[in-house]
């Protein structure tokens, strides 16, 4: 396998370098997942963090004179705060879903249909939302690899946090959409190489769809909480990551509201089946 030692390049395909970030956690895996495309002309996808160990060997691996675009899935600050450094050091144009970012300055807002043109390359942006409401994915046309930020990742599932903009609709609507490409690999965010897309596409739309099937079971049998709930399905879960567990949940609650099936306001109140 590639490795996946942190600000080390390694080549995971003719056209793709990955450089790990150091910023290992419960919440990032390894470490956020850096993307060099392209030999001549690179597109650089999700920079990281801001450090410069992590901007140094993501020049070193591609040559500075070489990047072009920083391209960002989304703004969550362990995938962009790294493209000012690196666009700084190179020149290079930084692109995402919207020029009004807090962020990060973007030169060019992208969307949904655009493309990013290589020498030996096209990325097509998707739109994506559901992790994040400005969540982009991009499609490498040449080797149909699709690089999915936060919303598919490797040995972990994705957070839907409805504090940072997440939404659950959404993000079941976007892998459904994913669902139906014929992808050959998956370039998550966080963790190894995907090569079985399909497959994992799916098994993230089971584990939702069962999630939420018990959320709704635990409803009907009498008016209850997010923190009850949590407790229940969660048992074996570590304390650590409790608080992360009950946000999904308060996303997966306000699906089912959004659908008419619950009642509630918000993660501290209780929640009642439609009608009840």
């Amino acid at each position: 396998m590639p490795d996946m030692t942190p600000d080390v390049p390694s080549a995971l395909s003719p056209l793709v370098r990955r450089v790990v970030a150091d910023n290992p956690s419960h919440m990032t895996g390894p470490g956020t997942n850096t993307y060099l495309v392209g030999i001549d002309e690179v597109a650089i996808i999700d920079p990281g963090p801001d450090d410069k160990k992590h901007t140094d060997a993501i020049v070193g691996g591609a040559m500075k004179e070489r990047i072009r675009w920083i391209v960002l899935t989304h703004t969550h600050p362990d995938h962009a705060p790294g493209a000012t450094r690196l666009a700084k050091a190179t020149g290079a144009e930084i692109l995402a879903f919207s020029k009004r970012e807090k962020s990060v300055k973007v030169d060019r807002a992208i969307g949904e249909g655009d493309t990013i043109d290589g020498t030996e390359f096209r990325l097509e942006v998707l739109a994506t939302p559901g992790h994040a409401p400005n969540h982009l994915c991009f499609h490498l046309e040449e080797e149909r690899m699709l690089f999915t930020g936060d919303t598919i990742l490797g040995g972990m599932y994705s957070v839907v946090s409805p504090s940072t903009g997440g939404d659950m609709a959404h993000y079941m609507a976007t892998l459904e959409r994913l669902g139906k490409m014929r992808l050959r690999s998956i370039a998550p965010g966080h963790g190894e190489l995907i090569d079985e897309p399909r497959a994992r596409i799916d098994e993230y739309l089971r584990h939702r769809r069962d999630r939420e099937r018990q959320v709704l079971a635990l409803v009907r049998k009498g008016p209850t909480t997010v923190k009850a709930i949590v407790g229940t399905l969660y048992v074996d879960t570590p304390a650590l990551l409790q608080p992360v567990a009950a946000k999904q949940i308060y996303s997966h609650l306000k699906k089912l509201r959004a659908e008419g099936k619950v009642t509630g306001r918000d993660q501290r109140s209780t929640w009642r089946t439609a009608g009840s």
